[in-house]
């Protein structure tokens, strides 16, 4: 009977099987994301790390999670809904493109990092340099060493939508209009403005919905207002 136990789950989500029934998309370290049903009232809470067993008939079945919580995110951040947001961006964005059992372990290890600072004051800063470190993973890698174009690698301002390579500010201004801007943070150590933020966030779902995602979550619409209505504010 195949099986394996695993610390340090994410749980990625949950969809109703029957009652009191659910499957669980849990992303673990050794095993990739995988899928399970569980018997509970109910599921944990998305973004929750857990004590994971995993035991089916046949290695190829669905098979069944057995899950003891280790610590749950979600409910520290009810009262912070731009975190709380961002957390469930991170989790559908990952279950939706993680292709079923496969190993990731660097970026496991990049996610529970990023789990662990989310109550940090850069946190937007953070979760935009994971989604860059999530394209890498998935072989969507961002050009950023130099310009495409050839000119100063020391001033790029631009990322080509076509090929994902930077471009310089000199060489990119006449084609601004056509091009991605490139906010500094994503490229060398700086600070990162709200609008270097959105800009980032716009950078990374352009090559997300282009490369893997069809439709962008509408948690990741919900986290783009809130950094809207701080720019407002």
């Amino acid at each position: 009977m195949p099986e394996f136990t695993c610390q340090n789950g994410i749980v990625l989500g949950a969809r109703p099987l029957g009652e009191e029934t659910y499957i669980i998309s849990v992303f673990t370290k050794e095993y990739g994301r995988h899928l399970g049903v569980i018997k509970k009232k109910h599921p944990p809470e998305i973004g929750t790390l857990v004590h994971a067993q995993w035991k089916a008939r046949l290695a190829e079945q669905l098979g069944s999670f057995y899950l003891e919580e280790i610590k749950a995110y979600a409910p520290l951040l009810l009262d912070d809904m731009p975190r709380l947001n961002v957390l469930a961006n991170l989790c559908v964005t990952l279950d939706k493109v993680l292709p079923e059992r496969q190993i990731y372990d660097s970026l496991h290890a990049e996610t529970l990092s990023f789990l662990e600072g989310i109550n940090e004051k850069d946190f937007y800063k953070k979760y935009v340099l994971f989604e860059k470190k999530l394209l890498s993973a998935l072989g969507f890698s961002l050009d950023l060493t130099g310009c495409a174009g050839g000119g100063n690698k020391e001033d790029l301002a631009y990322v080509s939508p076509k090929t994902g390579r930077a471009v310089s500010r000199e060489k990119g201004l006449p084609y601004k209009d056509k091009l991605l801007p490139l906010p500094l943070f994503l490229w060398k150590e700086a600070e990162a403005s709200i609008k270097d933020i959105l800009n980032g966030l716009a950078l990374t779902g352009y090559f997300l919905e282009l490369s893997l995602l069809p439709q962008l979550p509408i948690s990741r619409s919900r986290m783009i207002a809130d950094l809207r209505r701080q720019d407002h504010g």
